[in-house]
C-alpha cells in the first residue's frame, strides 16, 4: 500500500485512520491506492491491544455433516453466548482416501496460532505427533473433546466408550447372540480404539470367542459401514448381531439389513435420528452431545476467568435404548 502510493507506511495510516496533518494531495494519492487495491481496514485488529480479548472461541470438529457435531456445536453455543463469546466453528474434514485430513487440520490450527481467538474446543487427532496441539496451548487455552491426543495434557470431555460398549454387548450376549460382527472406523484413534475394547472385553468375559471374519475396520462413511455389512450378510454363517462403533456406521448397517430383510440386530454406539420408528431391530448406547458441548464450554470458559489448576477430565454418562419389537436372538 505504501509502495504504490509512494508515501511512507505511517502516513498510510494517519489517512486510513482518518488523522490529521495530511496534505490533500497526499491524502488523495494514498485513498488512490486503496481503490485501487481494495484495502479493508481490520476493525477488530485495530481496536485490539496486547492481552485484550477478542471475545471469540474456535470449535475445531470433523465432519460438519454429522449430527454429533451440530448438536455439540448447540452446547457450545448455548454456554458462549450466555458469555458473551461468539464461537467460530471450524471443519477438519476428510482426505481424498477417507482418513482425517491432516493438512487441512494443520492449516487449521496454523490459522488459530495466528488469529486472536481467545479460547479453542477440538476434536482433535489419535495423537500429537507434530507438536501442533502443544503449540495451540501454549497459545491460547484448549479444551478437547470427544478424546486426548497422545503426548498433550489438557482438559477433556469424554464419552464413557469403553463401558458403554462393553454394556451394549453384554446386553447382545445376554439376548443369546454368539457371532456378533464388529464394524468400526479407525480402530487406532482414541474414541475407536476404547470402544473396540469394551466390545473385545464383553465378549471375553462371556467365554465368548472373536471372529476374524465378523471385524470390519477403517469404515470411514456410511456407504462403506454399508458394503461392509453386505459382505457380512453374504457369509456362508452371517452374524446374529452387529455392533457398529459409530453413528455413520450405525445408518449404513441398518441400510443395509433393512435391504436384505435379514434377520439381525444393528447395535451402535451414538443416538441415530429416528431409531424409535425403525421397524429393524436396534439398540444403542446414547448420550447428549449438547450437553458434552455445554461442559466443554464450561471448562473453556472457566480457563478464560482465570481457573488455574491442574488438567481436568469429565467423563459423561451413557444410557443404553433398545428399538424394535423382537431383540431375542431365535434363529
Amino acid at each position: 500500500m505504501a509502495e504504490h502510493a509512494g508515501v511512507s507506511i505511517s502516513t498510510v495510516s494517519r489517512v486510513v485512520n482518518a488523522e490529521k496533518y495530511v496534505d490533500a494531495a497526499t491524502r488523495e494519492r494514498v485513498e488512490a491506492s486503496v481503490a485501487a487495491l481494495g484495502f479493508l481496514r481490520n476493525e477488530s485488529a485495530r481496536t485490539l491491544r496486547p492481552g485484550q480479548r477478542t471475545a471469540t472461541i474456535a470449535l475445531v470438529v470433523e465432519d460438519l455433516t454429522n449430527p454429533f457435531s451440530a448438536e455439540l456445536a448447540h452446547g457450545v453455543e448455548e454456554v458462549a453466548a450466555a458469555a458473551g463469546y461468539v464461537v467460530l466453528l471450524l471443519s477438519t474434514g476428510r482426505d481424498a482416501l477417507g482418513d482425517r485430513d491432516e493438512v487441512r487440520e494443520k492449516e487449521i490450527v496454523g490459522e488459530l496460532l495466528s488469529r486472536r481467538v481467545d479460547g479453542v474446543l477440538m476434536i482433535p487427532g489419535a495423537d500429537d505427533a507434530s507438536g501442533r496441539y502443544a503449540a495451540l496451548a501454549e497459545r491460547a487455552p484448549v479444551v478437547f473433546v470427544d478424546r486426548l491426543p497422545r503426548g498433550v495434557k489438557g482438559d477433556v470431555v469424554l464419552l464413557d466408550n469403553v463401558g458403554g460398549s462393553r454394556r451394549l454387548t453384554r446386553r447382545l450376549l445376554e439376548r443369546g447372540h454368539r457371532r456378533i460382527a464388529y464394524v468400526g472406523g479407525d480402530r487406532g484413534s482414541g474414541t475407536g480404539s476404547k470402544r473396540y475394547s469394551g466390545f473385545r472385553a464383553a465378549l471375553k468375559a462371556a467365554g465368548v470367542p472373536e471372529h476374524r471374519e465378523l471385524l470390519h475396520f477403517a469404515q470411514h462413511s456410511s456407504d462403506e459401514a454399508r458394503l461392509a455389512t453386505q459382505d457380512l450378510l453374504a457369509l456362508a454363517d452371517p452374524p446374529t448381531a452387529i455392533f457398529c462403533d459409530n453413528n455413520r456406521m450405525t445408518v449404513g448397517a441398518l441400510l443395509a439389513v433393512h435391504r436384505a430383510r435379514a434377520d439381525v440386530v444393528v447395535a451402535g454406539f451414538d443416538t441415530v435420528e429416528l431409531a424409535e420408528v425403525l421397524v429393524d431391530r436396534v439398540a444403542l448406547v446414547t448420550y447428549d452431545p449438547v450437553d458434552v458441548g455445554r461442559q466443554a464450554a464450561g471448562l473453556l470458559l472457566e480457563r478464560l476467568d482465570g481457573v488455574d489448576v491442574a488438567p481436568r477430565r469429565i467423563t459423561v454418562p451413557v444410557e443404553l435404548a433398545e428399538f424394535g419389537d423382537r431383540q431375542q436372538v431365535h434363529r
